[in-house]
């Protein structure tokens, strides 16, 4: 209402935890009406693991929105 965004951050090694930790902390972000969530950079090169990436769009998005979304390439 403010005209502002909310971020959550995920950070400090925590995005490399596993599958149900990593939903649970989408969901609480989504919960909290997170306009933006993002995953810190402690995994592969630089970015969080993919597998992360991947668990965390299919708590916040679900399973045939994320595959929308893998499926669109980034140039549209």
């Amino acid at each position: 209402e403010a005209g502002a965004l909310v971020s959550t951050t995920v950070g400090t090694s925590q995005e490399g935890t596993d599958k149900a930790t990593i939903q649970s902390i989408a969901l609480a972000a989504k919960r909290a009406r997170a306009d933006v969530f993002e995953l810190g950079d402690a995994g592969v090169a630089g970015m969080p693991v993919p597998t992360t990436i991947y668990n965390a769009s299919i708590a916040i998005r679900g399973r045939r929105h994320t595959f929308v979304r893998m499926a669109r390439g980034a140039n549209r």
